[in-house]
């Protein structure tokens, strides 16, 4: 039987001999399970499948088993100890924002919409678990970079501000 032995070798020759080739092959059988696909088809698409999960960094199994490593550290790591208190104060600032009950419907889309982009979703999974397109969502983050810069500076924030980039 394929999910026996030949999925395994498969998935180990496509990780290079990784010990998570077991959780690959097990991640794609979950996703192949969805998908009515032949015996004869099932090796090839497996192979596809795997190679997929296996390579893409957005896939669901690299989430899950291959976390982003920093070969280079970010400027907070390298930064003075000052930096580092300026950035809790940034947060607590974020955090008394978002607690805030918004003034008006608008408001609370944006806020809602940013809340899912600071959880960790990506503007697709945002598309994906709300129906909005793409253009809808980014208005929604900016704007509320926008409300945010505005009441804690007092001075609006040009469109073409570095802070977009």
């Amino acid at each position: 039987m394929f999910w026996n032995r030949e999925a395994y070798n498969i998935a180990l020759k496509i990780t290079g001999g990784s010990d998570l080739h077991r959780d690959l092959v097990s991640d794609v059988f979950i996703i192949l399970s969805q998908h009515n696909i032949s015996d004869a088809d099932l090796p090839k698409t497996f192979a596809r499948f795997a190679y997929n999960q296996w390579k893409w960094p957005g896939s669901e199994f690299n989430k899950k088993f291959n976390p982003p490593i920093r070969l280079i550290p970010y400027e907070s790591d390298v930064a003075s100890k000052e930096t580092d208190e300026d950035i809790s104060e940034y947060q607590q600032y974020l955090d008394s924002y978002m607690d805030k009950s918004p003034e008006d419907d608008q408001e609370l889309f944006c806020k809602e919409i940013t809340k899912m982009h600071l959880y960790g979703m990506t503007y697709r999974d945002i598309k994906a678990e709300t129906n909005l397109p793409l253009r809808v969502i980014h208005g929604a983050i900016k704007q509320f970079k926008n409300d945010l810069h505005f009441i804690h500076t007092g001075e609006p924030r040009d469109s073409e501000s570095i802070h977009d980039l």
